[in-house]
């Protein structure tokens, strides 16, 4: 596999790690803590259990999880300097022991099947060539009865809202990403039109059916902040489909 979405992925996000800890929240009017609260609420997990969360940047959903469920979580990234900034964020909160970082892609994970009670995917499918071979390998190594969760940016359905984001996105956000770094800029750049792309070739029809085709039952759908933001759940069934290798 060629890899070239994950090639611009890595690029994006080792060139923006340094300020990643306050630049979201800010350039998504503080919505995007509550979108992380919202997703690790979802969760169903003990202290027993171990879970994986893929696409971890600096780990702000991975450390969210461990405190409030007091369990273990895998974080796996592929860029080496968000790695570096979700190490030197689990460290100042002490969770080194009970949050792990693993370099890699979310196309081959480096785990056995059925590994975790739970796994969570923040703002992947924009960066993957191929989205059903890649929430296939996802749902691999998620335990029958284990709970899949995505976060993920979405587009408002209110027409007047629409216009906004669309305004925010296209005009405001760039500038104000080249007010921050040259990498935040390339963001702002890169991140309406990829949000509207995806929203159109994914929609929720699709992904709810593509989740049910690998095997991922009772999905539910919540869209949050007008839209701006989707999160999505389900259970991966005792006979999945094709998850496995």
């Amino acid at each position: 596999m060629d890899y070239q979405r994950n090639r611009h992925a890595q690029e994006l996000f080792d060139g923006i790690a340094d300020q990643y800890n306050w630049v979201p929240d800010l350039f998504s009017f503080f919505q995007y803590r509550r979108w992380r609260r919202d997703l690790v609420s979802r969760f169903q997990v003990g202290q027993d259990s171990t879970v994986l969360d893929v696409c971890t940047g600096p780990a702000g959903v991975a450390m969210l999880m461990a405190q409030s469920h007091r369990c273990r979580v895998v974080g796996v990234d592929l860029s080496p300097e968000m790695l570096r900034r979700a190490q030197h964020n689990i460290s100042r909160k002490g969770l080194t022991g009970q949050v792990p970082l693993v370099m890699g892609r979310a196309e081959d994970l480096a785990f056995a099947s059925e590994s975790f009670e739970a796994v969570s995917v923040t703002f992947l499918l924009r960066y993957v060539d191929d989205a059903e071979s890649t929430m296939r390998e996802i749902v691999r190594v998620l335990k029958p009865g284990g709970r899949l969760l995505s976060l993920e940016f979405g587009v408002p359905s209110n027409p007047i809202a629409r216009a906004l984001w669309h305004v925010y996105t296209r005009r405001i956000l760039p500038l104000a990403g080249a007010l921050v770094s040259r990498g935040w800029k390339n963001v702002g750049d890169f991140l309406g039109p990829s949000i509207t792309q995806l929203d159109q070739s994914n929609t929720e029809d699709n992904t709810r059916e593509l989740w049910n085709r690998l095997g991922i039952q009772d999905v539910q759908v919540t869209r949050l902040s007008l839209g701006g933001a989707v999160v999505m759940s389900g259970v991966k069934g005792n006979a999945a489909q094709n998850t496995g290798r």
